[in-house]
């Protein structure tokens, strides 16, 4: 083979594979916003570990992310989605997702007044704030 039909095979696997990549991320993020809608903003600001509080409810959960979901560990339950989390009492709500600063001890066994406290003594820093009306 000469060189410029070797050079003009590299290249176009090269735009192939780009191409491929592109198309995958595209339906990874529209994964993304099909399953949580106006709440993706939430799946792409937490991390594994954050704490999530909703105000409307007064409940609190550790969010559990993978690469496709954010789960929520609750005292109720063991594991529920974001979205139901989020949307429990009726489609008002108010979010809040803190992290820990240091690694806090007996997190999932605190009270609700217990995370609040936290809060007043700056051991959770704010990461986002999210109302729903």
């Amino acid at each position: 083979m000469n060189k410029v039909l070797k050079y003009s095979l590299l290249i176009f696997g090269i735009v192939i594979i780009v191409l491929l990549a592109l198309i995958t991320f595209g339906l990874y993020t529209m994964e993304i916003e099909d399953h949580y809608g106006d709440y993706q903003e939430l799946f792409y600001q937490a991390k594994d570990a954050d704490i999530i509080i909703n105000e409307a409810t007064s409940q609190f959960g550790i969010i559990d992310k993978n690469w496709k979901r954010l789960n929520i560990w609750t005292k109720e339950k063991d594991t529920t989605d974001v979205y139901f989390f989020v949307s429990k009492q009726s489609n008002d709500s108010n979010i809040k997702i803190y992290r820990p600063i240091a690694e806090l001890e007996g997190l999932r066994q605190m009270e609700f007044d217990a995370i609040k406290q936290l809060i007043t003594e700056k051991k959770l820093k704010l990461i986002l704030e999210y109302q729903k009306e």
